[in-house]
């Protein structure tokens, strides 16, 4: 049955249950002219369904283009957090910090993110969860026990207080290993996404490097790209390296290495000065060479020294006295060579000076020698390089002379 046939039907009971007293009405009103005067009628009924109707639509059109907005700002990506630590791992986010989509950056972020499934989940459950992850793999340990949190949005605000909060829940779960967080807060570069595709690297991370670099400049990108988030963070405290949204909680691990007051003693033993006359002593943490090496400056009376020992070993890898410039010589006695003749060995170290006296040199690097025999007289071997030249000495062990040199590109 259609609307017109239930109009038509209802029409047919009113005019059933509604008396026929027209008749009866005019038989009263004598007074009233014969001849009936009908005013037209006004269609309310219809005209407020129409009314009603319009209201109606107008509702179903505004409610659904504020649902339908609402659906899209759910499901449109805002804000990006970086969690790096060796896996990296990048979290999009929607306008409710939930989580849209999980990246595994790395072969390691893969273990960790394994069967979770965050989508939908709020981004600090979601954090915990990852960390509480890596905790597990043994990839946050104590021995390695920093992390780097990187938000990225285009609202600041937003972004510095998820940076704050997420970094107060990430140290709580790191206080089993005295773990530290490094935090930033960050805006497109298109510069910093090309570091960080050609080096492999994280944006976040990439970002680290570059704020280690500007304040500086003899280290390169390239080197610092390779090393953990563990070690950026010892050359960020260690340097004093500070940045505008950067921000840093807890201290760094250094179980690895040796430690400044180690090195101290190795270079005050070598120089053979006492703890107590040396002054202005400052050590700082740096990479060299492929290396994490402590800088160690200290001065006795008017004389400056400047070390250089590996942070790992303990290996003194070089020196500067007085601005001379003089890596530490290892002369050691291979398998066939005799006792000293009497009267004995010049020191190693007049050999390297008598060495790169007649090279006029002062300033050079590799410095190494050997002591050998050589048809029948004992010498010491010395090499240096200077610049891009390579240069090789025999001197007499026993009179200092010059026997042969030649430099080689």
């Amino acid at each position: 049955m259609d609307n017109r046939q239930v109009e038509d039907r209802l029409r047919q009971a009113v005019h059933r249950a509604t008396p026929d007293v027209l008749d009866d009405i005019l038989a009263r009103c004598e007074d009233i002219p014969t001849g009936i005067v009908t005013a037209p009628q006004k269609r309310r009924g219809p005209a407020l369904v129409r009314t009603l109707g319009a209201l109606a639509a107008m509702f179903m059109l505004v409610f659904g283009g504020l649902w339908g907005y609402g659906l899209l700002a759910d499901s449109r990506a805002d804000t990006w957090v970086m969690l790096e630590v060796n896996p990296s791992i990048e979290l999009e986010l929607n306008q409710k910090d939930r989580v849209l989509a999980a990246h595994a950056k790395n072969e390691d972020a893969v273990k960790i993110i394994d069967k979770m499934d965050l989508k939908g989940t709020p981004v600090d459950v979601a954090i915990n969860a990852l960390v509480g992850s890596m905790l597990k793999h043994g990839y946050i340990r104590e021995n390695a026990n920093s992390v780097l949190l990187s938000v990225e949005g285009a609202d600041g605000q937003r972004s510095a207080a998820l940076q704050h909060s997420l970094t107060l829940s990430i140290s709580q779960q790191l206080n089993m290993v005295n773990g530290a967080v490094i935090s930033q807060s960050l805006t497109v570069d298109p510069r910093l996404e090309a570091l960080a595709q050609q080096h492999g690297i994280s944006y976040g991370k990439a970002a680290l490097v570059d704020k280690i670099i500007a304040q500086n400049s003899h280290l390169l990108f390239v080197d610092l790209a390779q090393l953990s988030v563990n070690e950026l963070n010892l050359l960020l405290s260690s340097k004093g390296v500070t940045a505008e949204g950067m921000a840093s909680q807890g201290s760094a691990s250094d179980i690895d290495f040796i430690g400044e007051a180690r090195a101290l003693e190795l270079a005050l033993t070598h120089a053979g000065v006492s703890e107590h006359d040396a002054g202005r002593v400052h050590i700082e943490l740096d990479f060299d060479d492929g290396r994490m090496v402590y800088d160690v400056e200290f001065y006795r009376e008017s004389r400056e020294y400047e070390y250089e020992i590996d942070a790992r070993s303990g290996e003194v890898l070089g020196f500067n006295r007085e601005g001379g410039h003089h890596d530490t010589p290892s002369a050691t006695a291979p398998s066939g060579v005799g006792g000293a003749p009497e009267g004995g060995f010049i020191a190693v170290e007049l050999a390297c000076e008598i060495a790169l006296t007649h090279a006029g040199v002062n300033s050079y690097t590799k410095l190494r020698s050997e002591l050998d025999k050589d048809d029948g007289r004992y010498v010491y071997e010395v090499e240096f390089d200077v610049g891009h030249s390579e240069y090789s000495y025999e001197i007499d062990a026993v009179s200092g002379t010059v026997l042969s040199w030649e430099i080689d590109d």
